[in-house]
């Protein structure tokens, strides 16, 4: 590459960077938030959040570095027009073909970082987590039952006490649990119980023994006291398996090519997805970010913002299509990627042609 080649990947390559360390730490706490909440309303165990945080690094990588790749380019070239470089390299016969260079350089990379994600890492860590989750609910310990501590869950509705935890953490002695349902309180108390999880349905159950349970109504003269040897209770289902869809972004990229059907392949475009987006926002931000002399970025921005929000919400909504049937699969997300990269090269060509014009002072 010539020197000022060099030059503007250099810009580039420092600008996107730059952003992605900003959004990996803007997205790093949404997940952190999201993850503190399901701790408290124990869908998550407080053990496994570090695991779980690092498990999310490769989606949100995916969903950073075509944004981040974006802004760099634009604000790169936003800037070599503002302090009138670009008209400068321009008028000493800097074409708009070089630039395609440099930014290869930038996105190539980027977009092959984006299929090892896409199509590999991602869908393992995917798989990893639910895995992991999956196992440490199978353990009160892991889980994050603490021995002599009050656990309070579902904002308040679920208090459990354990006085002891063997070991092995399944195995519980001189227990208590408080559940508000209906308007009602139930107060259970036990000598001991063990903690297993159904294997086939994934329900919890604390398996309670030699103890009572007192129900009762608040500001009513309504009293239940039962004594019981052994009394099964389930444990509030844990809504992270509700949030799953249909278990698509664990699965391999193996298996949805295998299986064919619309839902696998809106998957399978999907994940190759970023890696082309990249790519096509990259080039699209060279003429976004041409300006003339002394005018503003803010307008260029905007409209820099508007079209990556059009673009992200159309392969997104295409992906629904094709996986509810709406839309053919051969033609699937593939039209979107293509039209904003016809789109791109048809505005560069016209922009090329363009006058060069030097502000005057």
């Amino acid at each position: 590459m010539s020197i000022l080649q060099k030059y503007i990947l250099r810009e580039w390559f420092w600008t996107s960077l730059a952003v992605s360390i900003v959004l990996v730490i803007v997205l790093v706490g949404a997940y952190l938030g999201d993850m503190l909440n399901d701790i408290a309303d124990g869908r998550m165990p407080a053990g496994l959040l570090g695991t779980q945080l690092l498990l999310h690094m490769p989606q949100t990588l995916e969903n950073i570095l075509p944004l981040a790749g974006f802004v760099a380019v634009m604000w790169g070239l936003g800037r070599f027009y503002r302090d009138q470089e670009m008209a400068v390299m321009r008028s000493s016969g800097f074409g708009w073909r070089q630039l395609f260079r440099p930014l290869l350089s930038l996105v190539g990379p980027m977009a092959a970082l984006l299929l090892v994600l896409g199509l590999w890492a991602a869908p393992m860590a995917a798989r990893v987590a639910e895995e992991q989750l999956e196992q440490a609910l199978r353990s009160a310990a892991v889980w994050g039952l603490q021995a002599g501590k009050f656990h309070v869950l579902r904002h308040g509705q679920l208090v459990i006490y354990a006085e002891a935890i063997e070991e092995e953490g399944t195995s519980l002695r001189n227990i208590f649990i408080k559940q508000r349902e209906n308007g009602r309180e139930q107060v259970w108390v036990a000598q001991k119980g063990s903690y297993w999880m159904d294997a086939e349905t994934g329900d919890r159950y604390l398996i309670l023994e030699q103890g009572k349970v007192t129900e009762l109504a608040p500001g009513q003269l309504d009293l239940r006291v039962l004594s019981f040897v052994r009394n099964d209770l389930r444990l509030p289902e844990p809504e992270f398996r509700k949030r799953k869809n249909t278990g698509l972004d664990s699965k391999s990229s193996s298996d949805l090519l295998s299986e064919g059907n619309a839902e696998a392949v809106a998957e399978l475009q999907w994940r190759l997805s970023p890696a082309i987006t990249v790519l096509v926002l990259g080039l699209l931000a060279i003429p976004l970010a041409h300006s003339e002399p002394r005018e503003g970025r803010g307008v260029r921005i905007v409209l820099g913002s508007l079209v990556y929000l059009l673009y992200g919400n159309l392969v997104y909504l295409c992906r629904s299509w094709v996986a509810d049937g709406f839309l053919p699969t051969y033609i699937g997300i593939w039209w979107v990627h293509a039209f904003f990269l016809v789109f791109s090269f048809v505005w560069v060509q016209r922009q090329g042609r363009f006058p060069v014009k030097l502000a005057v002072k």
